[in-house]
Parts: C-alpha cells; structure tokens; sequence
C-alpha cells in the first residue's frame, strides 16, 4: 500500500482518477479524514472480509464499517454488497478499486524513479548566478561538478537580473554584493576586490592620475551594474574619497567594459576573478594602487530546509570548498 498522503495528490492529478472525483457527491473533499477513509475501502476491497482488513488497517471492524460508511455517504452510492455470508464489491465500487489500483502502479513508478541509485544523490537542480562573474568563475565548477555526479541534473541560468527564489523555482544562486532578501539562507564563500585599471597604451598619452581628484581629467568607462553608479568611492586605510566621473562610455556588460580597457579607451573598474589575470599578463595596469574600491562578498544563498535536498547539500558543499581561497 503506498503513503496515502502522496496518494491523494496523485489522485487529484491523474486524468481518470480527476473525472472520478469530479462525478462524485460534492460533499466529498480530500481531507485528512477522508484519506483514512479510502485507505480503509482499498484494504476490505482485497480482503472482502471486514475483520480482516480491520487488523490490516490497524483499527477495530466497527471502525472499518464506519469510515466506509462515510466514504459511501460522500460518494453518494453503496461500494458493497454486505449479507449474512458474503461482502461484494458494488459497480461503483469496483470502478474505486480499479482508479485505486492504477494509482498505486502510479506510485510505485513514482517511487523506483525518485530513489536514489547506489546511495547517489540525483534530482535537476535550478541555479542562478550573475552573468559575467558566473561565467569566468563559477562555469568551470559547475562542469567539475557535472564531472563528479553525472546523475545530477542542473539548469544553470546565467542574469544579472535580480530573481525570486520561490517565484523563480531556484534552489541556489550566487550573489555577489550586499544581500537584501532576509528570507534565505547565506553562506559567505569569498570576496572579490574591485579596482581601477587601463591600459598601458591608454596611460601613455593620459594626463597624470596621482589623486582620485585626477580622475576627472580622464576618459572613465563606468559599469551600470555598480551600486554607486558613476559615483566612484574608493578608501585608503581609514581616508576615503568619493569621485562623480562624467563617463565616455557606460554599459550594463563588465565584458564589454573588460574590451574597451583592453583598446584603450580609459579607465575603469575590473573585479578581480577577470582584472587580475590580464594585470598579471601587462596587458591592464593597476592605477591608483594605493586607492580600493570596498571589497563585495559573495554568498551562496538558498531557501530555509532547501538543503535537506542531498543534491542541493552536495552542490553547496563542493563550491564552499572550490571556491575557498588557498
């Protein structure tokens, strides 16, 4: 006999077992009670033996009678055919029995496909990250951790977008900066560092820049995506700065700011997990070193109880250690 709490839920949704429902007394409603109630029906419809199925359910024979009963009022119609020597099932209660049967087939596909094979987690996942952070970073761990559990299955959405959890049907995302949504759950994973930079080809025919004042005298790429907006705050130790640039070039792509440095078009601001490796080639210069930019945390952040789900806990247990720092 399968959970009749899933049971009813599958009765609800299953086409035929929906016109049955639907043809019934208008009276009867999927309750608690009348769960119990059917569960009764389908034991003494094999048995055809109240004292029986009684012992089966667990309950008492004028226990049994009475939930039939009850399940029969609601129907509208007798679902046995009781004399002194023998039960039958009635018309209509023959059609329960066959709806009753076809669900539990239903449910025991249910239940083969849902568990887990060899002791594996599996299941299709929802993640959601930033575009271009998800890309550079998170892209590469995603596929390692395709590579180690092939038989989970993820939807990877890659938005700048703000999105809903619950409304989004997202079982984790990547948030980097400050988190505004107290409903989830977040566990910080890292930092990234933003700072200023251009291009060696830019910077030797630029005016000098030996202040943050000295940024208005320059060419300024500003990502729209920043919380300041063309207000550029930068700190050096416990002093702190705040710039307005009038920028020549504005866009809501941090590749597309990435490109434009790199052609020498002015300044601007990289994160680190893209910036540091095209400083450490000489192809971008670090300027104003001794200024920063506030450093933005990045979180994995999910729904309360969302990592009981052995898929979504080995996911967030992989990343919180690929991407600890070394």
């Amino acid at each position: 006999m399968p959970p009749w709490s899933v049971y009813v839920v599958v009765m609800i949704i299953y086409g035929k077992g929906t016109l049955f429902v639907q043809d019934m007394n208008k009276s009867f409603e999927l309750t608690p009670t009348r769960v119990r109630e059917l569960r009764a029906f389908a034991i003494a419809a094999r048995q055809l033996n109240f004292s029986q199925a009684a012992r089966e359910a667990g309950c008492t024979p004028s226990v049994l009678s009475r939930r039939i009963a009850s399940l029969e009022d609601a129907v509208g119609t007798k679902l046995f055919m009781r004399t002194t020597r023998r039960v039958m099932l009635s018309a209509r209660g023959e059609q329960l029995l066959e709806h009753c049967e076809r669900l539990e087939q239903v449910m025991t596909d249910l239940a083969v496909d849902l568990r887990p094979q060899d002791g594996e987690p599996q299941g299709r996942l929802c993640l959601h990250m930033p575009r271009t952070y998800g890309r550079e970073r998170m892209a590469p761990l995603v596929a390692r951790f395709m590579a180690l559990h092939p038989q989970i299955r993820l939807d990877v959405t890659y938005d700048d977008t703000y999105v809903d959890l619950v409304a989004g049907k997202v079982d984790l995302a990547v948030r980097v900066g400050r988190l505004a949504d107290a409903q989830v759950v977040a566990r910080q994973v890292g930092t990234m560092r933003r700072y200023l930079c251009a291009s060696p080809q830019y910077l030797k025919t630029a005016p000098p820049l030996a202040d943050p004042a000295d940024l208005k005298l320059h060419r300024c790429i500003a990502f729209s995506g920043l919380r300041t907006g063309t207000l550029w705050q930068l700190h050096q130790q416990r002093r702190r700065r705040s710039v307005r640039i009038e920028p020549v070039m504005w866009s809501n792509d941090v590749q597309a700011v990435r490109d434009a440095l790199l052609a020498g078009v002015g300044i601007g601001i990289m994160g680190d997990y893209m910036g540091d490796a095209l400083v450490a080639k000489k192809q971008l210069v670090e300027v104003l070193p001794p200024w920063q930019l506030s450093e933005s945390p990045i979180h994995l952040i999910w729904l309360p109880g969302a990592d009981r789900v052995p898929a979504v806990r080995l996911l967030i247990d992989f990343l919180v250690q690929a991407m600890a720092r070394p």
